[in-house]
């Protein structure tokens, strides 16, 4: 059973990056874009790609990897997509203007992400993970 699920979401998640870039390196691109697994190439707006480095400031623009994994935990009973790196986190509760929590993971709720996807859309994408099913980690 747990094979099965581990290749289920394989299969869900082949759109997911082969290699993450960060945002200094990016906005030095022609192009900014991430290869995927799937063999395309996920796109960012400079625009967004500006936005993040501004909020963030020079030095922590050479440290956040792009585009940030939000992880969708559907064993959860509500929507909820969670970020666990440290730098993303500081960009995101910026961007809603709300406190970073004092330990990762940083919670988000479907309001939070629709503002996401408005402000900085591009710098995201989504995983589905299982965190925990049928009493061991996935």
């Amino acid at each position: 059973m747990e094979r099965l699920l581990r290749d289920e979401l394989k299969a869900v998640n082949y759109m997911l990056p082969k290699k993450r870039k960060n945002l200094k390196e990016l906005l030095n691109e022609e192009y900014p874009h991430v290869p995927l697994r799937d063999g395309s190439a996920h796109m960012f707006r400079y625009s967004e790609l500006q936005k993040a480095c501004n909020i963030l400031g020079d030095e922590l623009c050479g440290n956040l990897l792009l585009p940030i994994i939000l992880e969708m935990r559907p064993e959860l009973k509500e929507v909820v997509a969670e970020v666990e790196d440290p730098i993303a986190i500081k960009l995101i509760c910026r961007v809603l203007n709300i406190n970073e929590p004092e330990s990762p993971p940083l919670r988000l709720y479907p309001i939070h992400l629709r503002v996401l996807r408005q402000e900085i859309g591009t710098l995201l994408m989504y995983a589905i993970s299982f965190r925990r099913v049928l009493g061991e980690e996935l």
